[in-house]
């Protein structure tokens, strides 16, 4: 009894402490995996030293630090879109990098495909700051998974989570090649215009934090995201820096843009939103020109060319000859011919007949068993929440 007294301080203690064995997913993201299955449980579900599989940063061909994001569904990243703009006609080389990894992982990379923007986004300007970020392909990784969109009204006094790399701020400090996070206060409107005066033109789609006194705390990169709880309720916007803390910070207020975030995915998963275009444009022709000739295989010859017998070439078969078989021939019956099951030759009486839902059934079975489960040796001695990891407990 006193053992197990022992065991239940010691998994306080580790609760308390922020420790959490979290959650390891059995396969990487595929493109048509539904959002609910992979969605983040929050500070508690994290597993390993990282702030959830759903924190991203895009670097451009350099492997150099472009934006913050947040992963919302398996092709689509949610950033700022001041911040991705500047990269929007030159996209080759800009991939997107999750931050958790597992032993497992051999990749967490992911090709940019397209971005997309709303139709009333101004460069430079605070409205509609938001930009959608379309993969090639979904990032992968046992640990990595989607957050939810914000649903609370952002109210004044509210106590927010922000992360970053510190990239905004080099002159403070160095960025770290590790995220971090701070907190920041949310502060009304209207003493968000004092702070700024006339610097900046606020709008309704933004929100306004009290940056940290201290600049070493601040966290600004663009595009990077503030959380509540475990739902995504902005992104870094423009405005702001951390060299003078007295401004507030600027973020897009994702309840507010969260319109344009739902339609888009829509428009992705219908297919009327395409994907980059491959085909070259055809530029507009002068008035001297004439439109050049297309050169095909069929093209016939010229009439001072002679045309020249082609070598190997076997005249095609006279339709009205009789292709009956001869006496002596055996006609073959034709594989490919569809023969309903009566037509076909009965099977012996050992041999089952094997349909699909059988090979499924039988695909599931041998999945099941190479999966290997973490048996526990005492219940009492070994409490699920505080000894077996995931992390080495997964099998790759």
């Amino acid at each position: 009894m006193g053992l197990s007294k022992c065991w239940l301080l010691l998994g306080l203690l580790l609760n308390i402490s922020g420790i959490s064995l979290g959650k390891v997913y059995p396969r990487d993201i595929f493109r048509k995996i539904p959002r609910s299955r992979r969605l983040w449980g929050g500070v508690s579900s994290n597993t390993g030293p990282n702030f959830g599989g759903w924190l991203l940063r895009i670097l451009n061909s350099d492997g150099n630090f472009v934006c913050g994001g947040a992963y919302y569904s398996p092709l689509i990243v949610i950033t700022s879109g001041n911040c991705i703009y500047p990269y929007r006609n030159s996209m080759e080389g800009l991939t997107v990098e999750g931050t958790a990894f597992s032993k497992c992982d051999k990749e967490n990379i992911a090709e940019i495909d397209t971005i997309q923007f709303p139709e009333r986004f101004v460069y430079r300007k605070l409205y509609m700051d938001v930009a959608l970020v379309r993969l090639r392909d979904p990032i992968k990784g046992r640990l990595t998974e989607f957050i939810r969109l914000c649903n609370r009204k952002i109210r004044p006094g509210m106590r927010m989570v922000v992360f970053g790399w510190g990239y905004d701020s080099v002159i403070v400090q160095p960025p770290s090649s590790d995220p971090r996070n701070s907190s920041v206060m949310i502060i009304s409107t209207k003493e968000c215009r004092k702070r700024f005066k006339k610097d900046l033109r606020l709008s309704s789609t933004s929100v306004c934090v009290r940056q940290p006194k201290n600049p070493r705390q601040c966290l600004y990169d663009g595009g990077s995201p503030m959380i509540y709880n475990r739902e995504l309720c902005g992104v870094v916007s423009f405005g702001s820096h951390c060299q003078d803390t007295s401004k507030p910070g600027m973020f897009t207020n994702i309840r507010r843009v969260k319109r344009f975030i739902t339609e888009t995915e829509e428009g992705i998963n219908a297919g009327y939103i395409f994907r980059t275009a491959q085909l070259e444009k055809k530029e507009p022709l002068k008035d001297d020109e004439e439109e050049p000739l297309k050169v095909t295989e069929n093209t016939p010859p010229k009439a001072d060319e002679k045309e020249s017998p082609k070598v190997n070439e076997k005249e095609p078969p006279d339709v009205t000859e009789n292709t009956s078989p001869k006496v002596n021939e055996r006609v073959t019956p034709n594989v490919m011919e569809n023969t309903s099951p009566k037509d076909s030759e009965s099977l012996p009486p050992n041999v089952k007949e094997i349909t699909p839902a059988k090979v499924k059934k039988i695909v599931r079975r041998r999945l099941k068993k190479k999966l290997v489960k973490v048996k526990r040796t005492d219940s009492k001695l070994l409490p699920r929440t505080t000894t077996i990891d995931p992390l080495e407990a997964m099998v790759c």
